[in-house]
């Protein structure tokens, strides 16, 4: 009785098996991983674009190059945009005599453009506040969440990509000292 109670079970495991080996490919379709060249990854190119600023003044990514810009994604209804950038702020005041862009990129494809431009006004912001109006800028550099910062070098290559609160005014003060080297 044993034999034939085990025998069973291996049978419905073994059956369960083929059925899982053949069904699992029409129950879940394969997915190609995105292989768009444009994907933002440290040590390789930033990806380029031209968006404008909230007054229709178009700017470029190449329009810096041989200085360091952090990119940073942002929306006006995010608590942690909100929480960054007042950092930001700073550290920009600090580095930009030395060439240092900040360009803040607001995700106006997904938030209201009256609410970033007066949100952005209002806080006396004087880094580069541009608008990615129909998500393109958001899909070339994979943005899955707000606030999104990619540090690009000097020669348009990606330092660092930071998703969420990691970009501190700390962090983002150390990685431009090892830019420019030690100053005075």
């Amino acid at each position: 009785m044993r034999k034939r109670v085990f025998t069973s079970i291996v049978v419905t495991v073994v059956l369960l098996s083929l059925s899982w080996i053949i069904l699992t490919p029409t129950l879940f379709p394969v997915v190609q991983a995105n292989t768009d060249a444009s994907a933002v990854h440290k040590g390789f190119q930033a990806p380029g674009f031209t968006l404008q600023t909230p007054e229709g003044q178009s700017i470029s990514l190449s329009d810096y190059e041989g200085q360091p810009v952090l990119v940073f994604l942002w929306a006006s209804w995010c608590s942690i945009c909100k929480r960054t950038m007042p950092g930001l702020q700073s550290v920009y005041e600090e580095f930009a005599p030395e060439g240092f862009e900040i360009l803040a990129i607001n995700t106006s494809f997904q938030d209201s453009l009256t609410n970033a431009a007066s949100y952005f006004e209002s806080q006396g912001y004087t880094y580069t506040m541009l608008l990615d109006r129909d998500g393109s800028l958001s899909r070339d550099y994979q943005l899955h969440a707000v606030p999104l910062s990619v540090l690009v070098g000097p020669e348009g290559e990606v330092i660092d990509v930071i998703i969420g609160s990691g970009m501190s005014e700390a962090y983002l003060r150390a990685k431009l000292t090892d830019i420019y080297g030690e100053r005075d």
